[in-house]
């Protein structure tokens, strides 16, 4: 009875050790699950933080490089707005110097020209001076034979209309136009009173005949001679006043020549100044067509790098702008790694642990219950001894318990279990 109590005793002990155990290591891993959670909350809110930080790195950087990008582009623009300031001062500079050059030139092609003119009109006024007194006589001759020939307006001069014509009728012979024929008649008639006088007044048939026959010749032959007197005079009355008529057709031909050159000389005179001026306007023109030009090609070639600065600028923005989302996406999956890992490991931890609590529970149980075994075992078995020791030795018991005790004892030893009790006894 008092090795089974004993045996009893050894082997609820040894299960309550073992429960103990088994609590203890289901306590261990529960903390070490508990810690692994704790630091998995933990690893999260320092990759939420982590996360955080990069967005604001990310947002200071894409900040940063929008005002890169904006100076960049505002100082291209004051680049650009200076450039076309130079090239718009440079071009009115040169239409300033253009137009100069060009009212100098028109002035002074101008001042030629009115310089050409004034010694044309002082040419001219020269020559009319020359010709006037000679246009007047031919006027003063050509009034007269119009006055002679009756055709003129001045109709109640004396002389008016009297070689209008170049006939000498007997009717104007008859009325005395010629002054000689009456004086030669009244010549003869005179001698016939002579006559007649120293004859005692008296005339005789042979003396009328006579007169009457001086006076039928005389006016006979008289008419022809009145008529060729009378042409003579007509012609020698007009020739000059004709020649005079000649003289001033002369002087207004002269003047005429003398108007057409101070003509010709104000149309070329005008040519040249048109001409010049036209060449001053037309270099005028090309200089302002090449500082316009000059113009064009400085604001193009603003305008170019602006846009060639704006292209670079914003490569520059971009890039950094791609820099800070790789910065940030590498920061961010560095973080969701990390964290990733870390909870992997801790998950795998507290697995672990949970699995070793499990474990070593399972394995507390066991031995207690082995040990439990192996206590009722070993008292049963130290019983039976016992009682074999107390009875009567025979011839081999001795041995046969020392030979157990040297080959490894009791329980699990190996002599144990490779002994046939059967032969000890």
């Amino acid at each position: 009875m008092t090795f089974v109590a004993a045996s009893v005793i050894t082997a609820g002990a040894a299960l309550g050790g073992a429960y103990l155990s088994s609590e203890a290591a289901k306590s261990a891993s529960g903390k070490q699950v508990k810690a692994s959670q704790q630091a998995i909350a933990q690893q999260y809110q320092a990759a939420e933080s982590a996360i955080r930080t990069q967005q604001q790195v990310l947002d200071a950087q894409v900040r940063n490089a929008g005002n890169v990008q904006t100076a960049q582009t505002q100082q291209m623009q004051e680049q650009l707005n200076a450039q076309l300031r130079v090239a718009a001062e440079t071009r009115d500079a040169q239409l300033a110097q253009s137009r100069m050059t060009k009212e100098e030139q028109l002035a002074f092609a101008g001042k030629t020209k009115d310089e050409q003119m004034l010694i044309a009109r002082e040419v001219l006024g020269k020559q009319e001076g020359a010709y006037d007194p000679y246009q007047e006589a031919g006027l003063e001759g050509q009034n007269r034979l119009r006055e002679y020939l009756g055709i003129g307006p001045n109709t109640g001069t004396a002389d008016y209309g009297r070689f209008k014509t170049a006939d000498f009728t007997p009717t104007d012979f008859a009325a005395g136009i010629d002054p000689g024929y009456g004086f030669r008649v009244k010549e003869g008639l005179k001698a016939l009173d002579a006559q007649s006088a120293a004859r005692g007044g008296l005339i005789s048939g042979a003396a009328l005949k006579a007169s009457q026959r001086f006076g039928q010749d005389m006016a006979s032959q008289e008419y022809q001679s009145a008529f060729n007197r009378y042409q003579t005079r007509r012609q020698a009355t007009l020739a000059p006043y004709e020649r005079l008529q000649t003289t001033g057709m002369g002087a207004a031909g002269g003047l005429s020549n003398a108007a057409g050159g101070f003509g010709q000389t104000g149309f070329n005179s005008l040519a040249n100044y048109g001409s010049a001026g036209g060449q001053a306007i037309g270099r005028a023109g090309e200089q302002a067509i090449g500082a316009y030009g000059g113009y064009g090609a400085a604001a193009s070639n603003a305008y170019g790098a602006l846009g060639t600065g704006l292209y670079n600028a914003t490569g520059t923005g971009g890039s950094m702008v791609n820099s800070a989302y790789g910065n940030y996406g590498g920061g961010v999956t560095g973080a969701l790694t990390g964290f990733g890992t870390n909870q992997a490991n801790l998950t795998t931890g507290a697995a672990n642990a949970a699995a070793s609590g499990q474990v070593g529970s399972s394995n507390a149980f066991n031995q207690g219950i082995s040990g439990a075994s192996n206590a009722y075992y070993q008292n049963q078995m130290l019983g039976l001894l016992r009682d074999r020791y107390n009875a009567t030795p025979e011839a081999g018991a001795t041995r046969t318990y020392n030979t157990m005790l040297s080959n490894g004892g009791f329980g699990t030893g190996a002599g144990f279990g490779n002994r046939d009790y059967g032969e000890s006894y």
